[in-house]
């Protein structure tokens, strides 16, 4: 398995014989050099998660490319997209994607939740990955490496490590911190190491990172 980081919360997992983007957002930057992903999953309609100008170009351009997206993410990208539920499983090649939770965290009382999928990442012989989205309210069982929201306006640090705790994977790997300068990034990658079982993997440029089921890198 390989994971590559574009920035935020967008990342591109190869496994299974399959490449899969989740989540080109505003903040993330490079992935529009990806030529031939399998397939695009969108967890959510926040525009750091679905770029609403350079995505549907980029769609636009590969109209055989299967786009799955939360169903609230159809009314600001008017390219073909299909629309996913939760607890639906899509396969490509040996990969399986398991769509998980339903409901965005919540960011203040005044402001309307919007949809939000979770996408638990599997196939046989490599790592479990688990992409939340943008929610800490669902804790997967057997994952190897968990995509942990490092920083957003619905979070704050007790939440994630309760949520890492809960996910108890054997490594995570930062998204959503396209708002954290580095002071704050470490700073929050610290307490997370600290209180937590989990091996803080820093992946934050643009390459390739190389998962090993059963070693820790």
């Amino acid at each position: 398995m390989k994971i590559t980081r574009f920035g935020h919360s967008c990342v591109l997992v190869e496994a299974g014989g399959a490449r899969v983007l989740i989540d080109p957002g505003v903040y993330s930057r490079g992935w529009e050099s990806i030529a031939t992903p399998d397939a695009v999953f969108i967890t959510h309609r926040h525009a750091d998660h679905a770029d609403p100008v350079r995505l549907p170009a980029y769609l636009a351009d590969r109209p055989d490319l299967p786009c799955y997206v939360e169903p609230g993410v159809n009314e600001q990208l008017i390219v073909p997209t299909t629309a996913m539920a939760s607890g639906q499983q899509i396969t490509l090649g040996q990969l399986t994607v398991t769509v998980v939770g339903g409901l965005h965290a919540v960011i203040h009382p005044d402001i309307p939740r919007v949809g939000n999928f979770g996408l638990v990442l599997r196939a046989p012989g490599e790592p479990s990955v688990f992409h939340p989205g943008d929610a800490l309210d669902v804790t997967p069982d057997d994952i190897d490496v968990l995509c942990v929201p490092m920083m957003a306006p619905w979070e704050k640090v007790s939440q994630t490590i309760d949520f890492v705790r809960g996910v108890a994977p054997r490594q995570m790997i930062p998204i959503h911190d396209g708002l954290l300068n580095d002071d704050g990034f470490w700073m929050i990658a610290g307490h997370l190491s600290a209180r937590t079982t989990a091996q803080f993997v820093p992946v934050r440029d643009p390459r390739p990172w190389t998962v090993t089921r059963g070693i820790t890198l």
